[in-house]
């Protein structure tokens, strides 16, 4: 059972329906991707360093997140040589799934980053293009969706008193203004 989970919900904007589901476990954090619907054709696939989705594009969602030195664009996490860590490859078709293992990543780490479909597939760094080495040539950014915590409900709490008032007190912060 995995320590701490997030999830990044794509919600059909665009054609990208899916679900990002993130987890913890003592090798690293374990990506599971399952998209529904995408549009055809091959995407690039990222984990951004900022979850701020304003702007055309979500442009405030900023560069690939990388924990460690400096390292060109490259592969998903199964691909040999330089990579930033948020580099997930390509995904490709409705129906699309994928597991992917960050070492050494932490779920707490991404909470507040945010996940990327892109209109074009990901060269890996290998094109040529002036964007090769830093995005993957990888195109407009044509869904976003930002990472956050799960919570499970503690099934252990034997206080009916302090559910309640956890119950009343979130429906009173979820009530619109």
């Amino acid at each position: 059972m995995p320590s701490e989970e997030a999830v990044a919900v794509f919600s059909g904007v665009n054609g990208v329906d899916g679900t990002v589901v993130f987890e913890s476990y003592p090798e690293g954090c374990r990506v599971n991707a399952e998209f529904k619907r995408l549009p055809p054709g091959e995407h690039g696939f990222h984990i951004h360093n900022a979850g701020d989705l304003r702007g055309e594009g979500c442009q405030g969602a900023c560069d690939h997140f990388h924990k460690g030195k400096p390292q060109s664009h490259g592969g998903p996490p199964s691909h040999a040589g330089e990579r930033h860590t948020g580099d997930l490859g390509n995904i490709h078709g409705n129906g699309f799934r994928a597991t992917y293992i960050l070492a050494g990543v932490s779920v707490s780490e991404l909470y507040g980053r945010s996940v990327i479909v892109h209109a074009d597939p990901d060269d890996y760094g290998k094109g040529g293009h002036d964007d090769s080495h830093t995005t993957g040539h990888s195109g407009k950014r044509i869904g976003c969706a930002i990472i956050g915590r799960v919570l499970r409900p503690n099934k252990t709490r034997k206080n009916k008193k302090d559910s309640t008032t956890t119950n009343n007190l979130l429906r009173y912060y979820s009530t619109p203004f």
